[in-house]
């Protein structure tokens, strides 16, 4: 990202750091606590990629030059790609660390320093008076006594948060405490831990609330201990336990800094913690920002990462969720993101928003629901919330709630029932149907205050907060859940007086076997009713735990875990033929006599593996499916992943065998090692067909196809990976009307990441007169409810269903389709025209791998796939064959080769002729697709103004930057190179013709780059206009005819010296000239008033 003049560093300043300081391999060490990353070249500079460790003694030496380059950086990446109203300002910034203190903690020796575990012996563990504190605390209070109240933490951060420098002038911040019966020890540690961690002059005070606690220490000797040793802290109190929530606002109500900062009373504030927080804020006031929350160990009081970060959400039972975040969010290590929902008690917010938005709704009882009323008004209301990667706090998690409920009603309920009332709109008859008996019970109260607050600010309506902030609750956690697999008790077969139950041991504990419940369909003991879920999980029905094995080893034990939705250690399937619950090669095992749950080996023999669920929901009346995966020199993980997602996500009653065919590849361990893995892991399920040489994709298929035994066939690539519950949604149709061949969604695995990417949400497939296939939106008609299948002219390419019977009346693929090419419209042509139909089921998602580019060698010496598009045009494209070869009349002249068999096989189906295709089934396909296309506005080179020796070129597809500048070529109207040959359409669109790929203008911030990218025919990002008095290429976001803004809102611009192609504000730059765009240009009646804006020098 080339920087300002005013940001400028030059070599010889970075020069000065690596003689400083050279690449220190010498500085590497275990107590290396900074990473700093840099790049410069032709005056560029970019956190990223040379990285060198310093140890802590050196940080501040060096800190200076360094923060320089990550200041550089990180404003740019905030500018470039960071959506926020406001925008950074060139502020004065500081180092706030306190390197004394960080270099004296390090120094500290004792229990639990540095944040490590710490243990009592063997007699204080046994003793009753530890029993008797854990018992009053819920975790080990009698090792906290034995651990320093200042004591030193492990620096958790991100090496490069240590070298984040911040605004020298940050709100003051008042940091609000509250506690119930908090125990001495830990009450006093969270103090010390804010005070001597924050820096001071930050620090407006600390504002401790007892919500009525009854421990002797707690009065009289905390209030001495607070004035003789603690003037920064304030104690209040309130008279009575009135929760959680009243106890912040009561903080709140008397804090005098401009932003108020949450904690809960048994934490420790990592280093540098405050700033990360106030930075943020002070841009944006109606900001909330969350810290990291790492794990304090009830038990040893080892302080370790949660994670890197992730995303709240919630599902519909209000269980807090997290999911990993965006990686259009993640720009930086450092850098805050945006979090649909926070945690709960830890977060910071400018105290004039907060009261703006009405505090806390002081209606909420004790604590529950607060997270997420604070959340959805934050949000709804106008304002942000971030979590910041920089600071982090330890928490301590107990091991149960040693309180007495407070109240003798169910508070919790009525809270969450207030919050869905006032902000959840519609949505809340979803929280109410997870549990109608609960929620009609219970009373939310007078809620016309909030719903006041709410009318004033003007808030947005739920419905936006889920598609605007977090999408991902619908998909992860649909409000209308599909139908679980099986529920109930899990009967076992050995003793069937037992059942699995979870003992009530608690998370990570073992579960085990105990006597069944009266009901077994519906057990009234609810640590017995299970839910195996359409996530493949087994969830305990009535909480947010799941069976988990984190070992796989024989007798491992079953644990219960809270269920993270990601598969792995929580994916099960229930074979209702043989009684196992089956995961990866293991079953779930019994020892009915220790009453003990496991994992073991799968015996189909052994009776103590078998289960019996009662309720099982898996369809008895689908096919079985035969699932045919060719390949040619395949990378082995790509392959086998393909293959594991579809025997972990495919319902074992459903899938009969996997056929992978090996299309005469010539990596060596596709053949012998492929054969000895899958005989010795996967015989049950997979074969391998070895064919003696490369006869291409088509052949490969038929191959597969003939060999398989199933009902229905499904074809897919060998780099996909199969989504949650995929199949059942192919097979229904078929199931209904075997003339069917269904598609499923398929979504993008990136080929650099392998980040899985929703595509969209359906789109009708077509083609052009090039044979390129397309995509036509939906049609009001086409789909009712967002799960329909509907109806789809031409299939994507290589994954569908369709029924053995029908593939072979239809003749399978023509054999003599060559290695690749047109099989897609062969295939899709004679299933809508010889009797049957075609859909594709948003219900089914597969992802897939897209190649940057193909690796293999052109397998023939002639151009194959012109040759398979002629055939398929003559046997089944009738009088509009000539529109395709009028695209290439030289390429369509090869020869089609034999096509006496494929037209018998047309006339013995009695199939319909293709004008009935293009009419009923794809009707607005010359909408978009005009077999006889319009005349383009313009072609040619496109000559640069301000050096008229370069042109814009296509650049080779595997040079990242897929446009730039280059010398021009002589005959710039019609270029000798296709490289710089573009067509100006008359869809508005600029073409490149070698790729036949548009000028995309993806991203519409300043001096963003243009990319190439598939011609997409809607306009929008690829709409332009050629204005030429100025000489200007346009493109807007807006509607060109507005007449209340320019219709030139943005150009493009070329940089003659760095040879690069981008965008900026017409007011800032010297327009470029296309003078060389020519041909004749037209305009139809309704550009005419634009008509200059498309004509050619």
């Amino acid at each position: 990202l080339p920087f300002s003049s005013s940001q400028s560093i030059t070599k010889q300043s970075v020069a000065e750091i690596e003689t400083a300081h050279p690449k220190a391999k010498r500085a590497a060490s275990d107590q290396a606590s900074a990473v700093v990353e840099k790049i410069v070249e032709k005056g560029m500079v970019f956190a990223g990629s040379v990285v060198e460790k310093l140890k802590n003694s050196e940080v501040l030496l060096f800190r200076k030059q360094k923060q320089q380059i990550l200041d550089l950086g990180t404003g740019h990446f905030r500018e470039h790609f960071v959506d926020v109203p406001y925008k950074i300002r060139n502020v004065e910034k500081i180092d706030y660390h306190n390197y004394e203190q960080m270099q004296n903690d390090l120094n500290r020796v004792g229990p639990g320093e540095q944040g490590k575990p710490a243990t009592l012996s063997p007699e204080e563990s046994d003793s009753e008076k530890r029993k008797e504190l854990y018992y009053k605390n819920g975790f080990n209070a009698l090792l906290s006594d034995k651990i320093s109240v200042n004591r030193s933490i492990a620096d958790l951060r991100h090496p490069s948060c240590k070298l984040k420098s911040y605004p020298r002038h940050l709100p003051l911040a008042s940091v609000v405490i509250p506690f119930y019966e908090e125990h001495w020890s830990t009450l006093l540690r969270t103090i010390y831990s804010v005070l001597n961690r924050s820096p001071p002059q930050l620090l407006k005070e600390v504002i401790i609330v007892d919500d009525g606690s009854t421990k002797a220490f707690l009065h009289d000797k905390l209030e001495y201990f607070i004035k003789r040793h603690l003037p920064k802290v304030k104690l209040i109190r309130q008279h009575e336990r009135t929760g959680l929530i009243k106890a912040r606002l009561a903080g709140a109500k008397v804090a005098s800094g401009e932003v108020l900062v949450f904690l809960d009373s048994h934490t420790e504030a990592g280093y540098n913690w405050l700033p990360p927080l106030l930075e943020p804020i002070s841009e944006n006031p109606k900001t909330c920002v969350c810290p990291l929350i790492d794990v304090i160990d009830d038990q040893t009081f080892d302080v370790h990462p949660q994670d890197e970060g992730g995303r709240g959400l919630f599902d519909w039972t209000f269980h807090y969720k997290r999911i990993l975040v965006k990686p259009e969010n993640r720009i930086s290590p450092t850098e805050p993101f945006p979090s649909p929902v926070m945690a709960g008690g830890l977060f910071a917010i400018a105290a004039d928003f907060f009261w703006e938005i009405g505090g806390y709704d002081e209606e909420l009882d004790i604590w529950g629901a607060e997270q997420y009323e604070i959340s959805f008004k934050i949000w709804q209301c106008g304002g942000r919330m971030l979590d910041t990667p920089c600071s982090r706090f330890g928490h301590i998690y107990r091991s149960y709630s040693p309180f007495p409920n407070s109240r003798k009603y169910d508070f919790i309920t009525r809270n969450h029932k207030r919050v869905a009332e006032i902000w959840m709109d519609e949505y809340k008859q979803y929280i109410y149907d997870r549990d109608p008996e609960r929620y009609a019970r219970a009373d939310a109260g007078d809620m016309s205050k909030m719903k006041a607050i709410r009318a004033k600010l003007n808030c947005k309506p739920f419905k936006w907060f889920l598609q605007e902030v977090a999408p991902e609750i619908i998909e992860l956690y649909p409000p209308i859940e599909p139908e679980p697999y099986a529920s109930g008790s899990i009967q076992n077969v050995a003793d069937s007086t037992l059942c699995i139950d979870t003992m009530q041991r608690g998370r990570g504990k073992p579960i085990g076997l105990y006597p069944c419940s009266n009901n077994l369909a519906e057990p009234t003991n609810r640590n017995q009713y299970f839910v195996h879920s359409w996530h493949r999980d087994i969830q305990l029905k009535y909480g947010e735990e799941c069976f988990d094995v984190p070992e796989s080893s024989p007798r491992s034990p079953v644990t219960v875990f809270t269920c993270h939705l990601h598969q792995g250690n929580q994916f099960f399937q229930y074979d209702h033929k043989t009684q196992q619950i089956k995961r990866n090669g293991n079953c779930i095992d019994s020892d009915p006599q220790a009453k003990e749950v496991f994992v073991n080996p799968c015996d189909i023999n052994s009776i103590t593996q078998r289960w019996k669920c009662l309720r099982i929901n898996y369809s008895k009346n689908l096919p079985q499916t035969s699932i045919i995966v060719p390949f040619y020199d395949e990378h082995w993980t790509t392959l086998l992943r393909t293959m594991y997602s579809i025997i972990r996500r495919t319902p074992p009653s459903l899938l009969k065998e996997i056929i992978l065919v090996d299309d005469g590849s010539t990596k060596h361990f596709l053949k012998q090692r492929l054969d000895v893995y899958v005989d010795k892991n996967l015989k049950h399920l997979v074969r391998v067909i070895h064919l003696p040489e490369r006869n291409g994709l088509i052949t490969a298929r038929l191959s597969g196809a003939k060999a398989a035994t199933g009902e229905v066939l499904l074809f897919l690539d060998s780099h996909v990976e199969a989504g949650i519950n995929w199949l059942p949604p192919l097979l229904e149709p078929i199931a209904h009307n075997y003339r069917t061949c269904v598609c499923p969604f398929i979504d993008v695995i990136k080929d650099d990441t392998f980040a899985l990417v929703a595509q969209d949400e359906g789109a009708r497939g077509a083609f052009d007169w090039n044979m390129l296939y397309k995509r036509l939106p939906l049609r009001p008609e086409d789909q009712q409810h967002p799960s329909d299948p509907f109806p789809s002219p031409v299939m994507a390419g290589g994954l569908f269903a369709i029924s053995a019977q029908f593939f072979w009346e239809l003749g399978g693929y023509d054999e003599k389709l060559e290695i690749w090419g047109a099989e897609q419209y062969e295939l899709s042509f004679k299933i809508w025209m010889c009797g049957g139909r075609m859909l594709d089921a948003p219900c089914s998602r597969v992802g897939h791998i897209y190649r940057s580019y193909s690796p293999f060698h052109n397998a023939r010496t002639y151009d194959f796939v012109a040759k398979n598009h002629k055939r398929v045009a003559e046997v089944w494209m009738d009088e509009y064959k000539r529109y395709v070869y009028a695209r290439d009349p030289i390429r369509y002249a090869i020869d089609a080769g034999d096509i006496s068999k494929m037209k018998q096989l047309r006339k013995q189906l009695n199939c319909k002729p293709f004008r009935w295709f293009m009419e009923e089934v794809a009707p607005d396909l010359v909408d978009h697709y005009p077999p006889v296309e319009p005349e383009d506005f313009a072609s040619g080179a496109i000559q640069n103004e301000a050096n008229v020796n370069l042109c814009l070129e296509e650049l080779d597809s595997t040079v990242e930057k897929r446009i730039g500048l280059s010398l021009c070529v002589k005959n710039k109207s019609i270029p000798e190179r296709s490289e710089q040959h573009f067509r100006f359409t008359w869809r508005r669109d600029i073409k490149a013709v070698r790729s036949s790929n548009c000028i995309d203008v993806s991203n519409h911030s300043v001096g963003a780059e243009l990319q190439l990218y598939h011609c997409h025919n809607r306009q929008g990002n690829q709409m332009f206009q050629y204005d030429v008095t100025s000489a200007l290429v346009c493109n807007s976001p807006f509607t060109l005819y507005d007449q209340s803004m320019s219709p030139c809102v943005y150009d493009i611009f070329a940089d003659p010296l760095g040879a690069s192609f981008a965008k900026k504000n017409i007011s800032s730059l010297t327009a470029i000239s296309v003078s060389t765009f020519s041909g004749t240009a037209t305009a139809t009646s309704e550009d005419r008033t634009h008509e200059k804006a498309f004509s050619p020098i």
